[in-house]
């Protein structure tokens, strides 16, 4: 990279552990900030000219510039906008993105991008806003200037995200705490190279039922419920609902079991939860199931569809000294059994936050 700039900004992806479809009911979640990530390198200037190495294309607008590309360069823009709306006035920037984060492979490449451009106008324009509140403005940006209704999960893993931890949070609350994470134990991520296309629609209306279901319980958080008060609720939103309530006492279960080192507990809770959002929240498809399948007859000692669902990716946990060899192994028969698609695998370590550092 050129030593014109003034700054650089590692901003990791993330990968969620376990609290799949919890954080919009205010439920918990077990997300880790990814070894992989996105980088910037900038120095402050009057308008933005951003490069980006992954679309090989250089583009350039005013700080000021409200409108939508539906391109990379929104989630820019949008920070922009969202910190206008705040009162925040910062200048704008020249630099250069690139990075081994790679695009839609469910690491959450837009979360931290977000992160990346917020963390340098913070530290290059000195606006004195915490971690936390970085995390909270970049959801903005998604939900407000993109129009991506996503929770705060993303956001916060990215900003707070610690090497060797994974992040317990409270979506509700915004508590968290850091939990320990084994050295020796390797996340490989396995996107399956299906396309989410039922995501949009079936994301919506299950997000739809259980808030539905919610309501009429009068809660404000799914972390107030257990199983026996779901009474009342119809069927389907009995069924949804239920699953939302049985994955946050999972999370609980996945911390006692890693902050005692029981991988193999653990691994056990991840089946379980991938079970369940299979059966009761129907999130699944056959690849992913496969891939679940497959890595716990190998030797995982578990593994899950991680994020949304429909599609995507799915995690396994297995010892480091063998992560590579299962990962070849496992790739190898998916596609045997589905040819048609590409999928991509990744060996995942966690890894601090974005950070921020003087060129």
């Amino acid at each position: 990279m050129s030593d014109e700039y003034s700054y650089r900004v590692r901003s990791p992806g993330r990968v969620n552990l376990i609290g799949e479809h919890t954080d919009y009911t205010g439920g918990y979640v077990l997300p880790m900030a990814t070894d992989l990530h996105t980088q910037l390198e900038a120095t402050s200037d009057d308008d933005v000219t951003v490069y980006s190495a992954a679309f090989e294309e250089q583009r350039t607008f005013s700080t000021t510039d409200r409108e939508r590309n539906d391109d990379w360069t929104d989630y820019v823009k949008g920070c922009y906008a969202v910190l206008e709306a705040e009162g925040y006035r910062p200048g704008g920037f020249r630099g250069e993105l690139s990075g081994d984060l790679p695009l839609g492979s469910g690491l959450s490449s837009s979360a931290s991008l977000e992160l990346a451009v917020m963390a340098f106008l913070n530290e290059a324009y000195d606006l004195g806003l915490s971690r936390e509140r970085l995390a909270e403005l970049s959801q903005r940006v998604e939900n407000d200037f993109v129009g991506v209704s996503c929770g705060i999960m993303d956001q916060f893993a990215v900003a707070l995200g610690e090497a060797n931890h994974a992040l317990y949070l409270d979506t509700g609350t915004l508590a968290y705490e850091t939990v320990p994470f084994p050295e020796d134990i390797q996340v490989v991520v396995f996107h399956t190279g299906v396309e989410r296309e039922l995501v949009d629609s079936a994301y919506n209306q299950r997000r739809e039922t259980v808030e539905a279901a919610m309501e009429t319980l009068g809660v404000d958080s799914s972390v107030e419920l257990e199983a026996n008060d779901l009474d009342g609720l119809t069927p389907s939103q009995r069924q949804r609902l239920g699953y939302v309530v049985r994955e946050n006492d999972r999370v609980e279960r996945a911390v006692t079991t890693l902050e005692r080192g029981d991988i193999e507990a653990f691994g056990d809770v991840l089946v379980k939860a991938h079970h369940d959002i299979a059966e009761n929240y129907e999130a699944s498809c056959p690849e992913l199931d496969h891939v679940v399948e497959t890595a716990v007859r190998q030797g995982a000692y578990g593994a899950r569809l991680t994020g949304a669902g429909w599609g995507g990716a799915a995690i396994a946990l297995v010892d480091t000294s063998e992560a590579e060899t299962f990962a070849q192994s496992l790739r190898e028969e998916y596609e045997q059994r589905f040819p048609e698609h590409d999928p991509a695998v990744h060996l995942i370590a966690p890894s601090d936050g974005v950070s921020v550092s003087r060129m």
